[in-house]
């Protein structure tokens, strides 16, 4: 039997592959993730987890997701001041860090590995071949880490 709690955590994670898709590709074509783009995300990301908070009468995931999103937030706002990435993906670590903190803290951590691991593979070629790695977009990467741990929590619970 699908329940409505059920069918809000599909419908707020394909919300995620969606956006993360165009964030993406705008990213890799441009450089940049959209404030408007990155905003519309957020706001699902937080509507969905709300609703699933109160059709299933606990606020745990509710609020281990905005606490993911905060310290993703400020985590990667310290790389950005010490000159390591774009104020764009410091406001799209809001929203991973909203992602990944709903599947618990482990995956915070994960999710955030798999991004940074991922990137690294991609750049180390390009180091080679171009010696040009200062303008690579880290958005896929992010939305990367959060749907790898998404499909591992799954997984994880699936198995449980």
């Amino acid at each position: 039997m699908v329940t409505w709690s059920s069918f809000a955590y599909l419908a707020t994670w394909v919300w995620f592959f969606i956006t993360a898709l165009k964030l993406s590709l705008v990213d890799f074509r441009e450089h940049r993730l959209p404030n408007i783009l990155v905003l519309v995300t957020y706001i699902g990301g937080i509507v969905g987890f709300t609703f699933i908070a109160f059709t299933q009468n606990d606020f745990q995931v509710l609020v281990s997701s905005l606490l993911g999103s905060l310290i993703a937030c400020l985590v990667y706002l310290v790389i950005h001041f010490l000159g390591g990435m774009g104020m764009g993906d410091v406001k799209y670590a809001a929203v991973v860090g909203l992602y990944l903190g709903s599947l618990g803290w482990s995956y915070l951590y994960l999710g955030s590995l798999i991004s940074f691991a991922c990137a690294a593979l991609w750049v180390l070629p390009l180091m080679f071949i171009r010696r040009k790695t200062r303008d690579v977009p880290f958005g896929p990467f992010m939305a990367l880490g959060v749907l790898v741990s998404g499909l591992l929590a799954i997984g994880v619970s699936a198995g449980a």
